[in-house]
């Protein structure tokens, strides 16, 4: 039997939301919202989550 080669389209929904809210937050900041370091950090880490979901989601999956 061969195994069903599928997408995780989790990793994309996660990707897209990781990226949609990071990206949110740095443009608010970049036009005047005051936010706390930490804040900033935490949105760039969202952002670095979301492209690496989106990364994992359209790899190149090996040929088996």
């Amino acid at each position: 039997m061969s195994a069903a080669s599928g997408r995780n389209y989790f990793n994309l929904f996660l990707g897209i939301a990781f990226l949609g809210y990071g990206g949110y937050r740095i443009f608010t900041f970049v036009n005047g919202a005051e936010y706390t370091t930490f804040r900033i950090i935490v949105a760039i880490g969202f952002i670095i989550l979301g492209g690496f979901d989106l990364y994992k989601f359209f790899r190149k999956e090996p040929n088996a």
